[in-house]
């Protein structure tokens, strides 16, 4: 007999897909730009997590750091070039709901974050990171107490030529009515500036 998966399972089977290849990082090598970003992972108070807790109150926002990284995409290159910093001008954020009742969205935040090309010394390259605070569910968008939703954020740049440089990242969701305060970035290293700012929804 053959088993037919029920929607919500077939689309929960599809995310966690999409999750495994976001979270690996996408990074935008097929651009004219001599450099690529990788997403190194999202973060709350110092490692890299796979998923946060979010409250069910639609008066507040949920968030988390995300640590991105710049890469030269010729191995050859001896020194990077202020040239290859990426400014992060926005991100798009949207939301897969996993559970019933959890809404989903589409929503572009503009911001201004640097990630710096870096240096190298004995060797190794350095200094090529950028840890910034960004907005997973935003106000007004939380799922019910047991909900979930995957939330895939797309961060769009330009690198010093003016050369458009993008990548992608991936992270689960869980909402709880217990929850007093939402998860929101605090105590990461690294370097970057504020999160988004004036968020659209299409």
């Amino acid at each position: 007999m053959r088993r037919v998966l029920r929607p919500h399972r077939a689309l929960a089977a599809a995310v966690l897909a999409l999750l495994l290849g976001a979270c690996e990082g996408g990074s935008g090598q097929s651009g004219s730009a001599f450099v690529f970003l990788t997403v190194d992972g999202f973060s709350l108070t110092g490692p890299i997590i796979s998923s946060v807790p979010s409250s069910t109150s639609n008066n507040s926002t949920t968030g988390a750091c995300v640590t991105l990284r710049n890469n030269i995409k010729n191995p050859l290159v001896a020194v990077p070039s202020a040239l290859d910093n990426v400014t992060i001008r926005s991100y798009t954020v949207s939301i897969t709901p996993l559970t019933p009742a959890t809404p989903g969205g589409t929503f572009t935040f503009g911001t201004a974050v640097l990630v710096p090309a870096g240096a190298i010394a004995n060797g190794a390259l350095s200094g090529n990171t950028a840890t910034f605070a960004v907005v997973l569910v935003p106000a007004g968008f939380k799922g019910p107490n047991g909900g979930s939703a995957a939330v895939e954020i797309t961060f769009k740049g330009r690198d010093g030529r003016g050369q458009s440089v993008e990548v992608d990242g991936a992270i689960t969701v869980f909402f709880s009515s217990g929850l007093e305060a939402d998860s929101a970035c605090s105590g990461t290293g690294g370097t970057g500036g504020t999160g988004g700012t004036g968020g659209t929804t299409t």
